[in-house]
């Protein structure tokens, strides 16, 4: 299992929130889910916050998304600066029975996505 990172870009989080007429702006990721082929993903989170013109706004509870690897990418709209980057890690890589046990981590910037299926939030 390799670690995979994610380039970062020239802007800052408060440009990325900027460039968003409607969206979600999603963290603290609890729960995930990849098919075999690492095609079809599901991931959850614990929290997340609307994004409305601009702004950051309501907070949504326990947001989820989904989507197609290959599209998911394709959709990256605006990655963030070097500064907004954060290597997060897990004891195991979620492949396996029984489950394998290596960590792994994924050091990525803040990043701006279109069409991304989120579902599953309450306000």
């Amino acid at each position: 299992m390799a670690n995979i990172n994610l380039e970062p870009g020239a802007s800052s989080l408060a440009e990325l929130i900027g460039a968003t007429e409607r969206g979600h702006y999603v963290k603290s990721n609890c729960s995930w889910s990849i098919d075999d082929s690492r095609n079809k993903f599901q991931f959850a989170c614990e929290w997340g916050k609307l994004m409305e013109n601009g702004e950051l706004t309501t907070v949504v509870r326990n947001p989820n998304y989904r989507g197609i690897s290959a599209s998911f990418w394709r959709n990256l709209k605006m990655a963030g600066s070097a500064y907004t980057a954060m290597a997060l890690s897990t004891p195991n890589c979620g492949k396996g029975e029984p489950n394998q046990a290596i960590t792994v981590s994924h050091k990525t910037p803040h990043a701006l996505f279109t069409d991304v299926t989120v579902f599953g939030g309450a306000a």
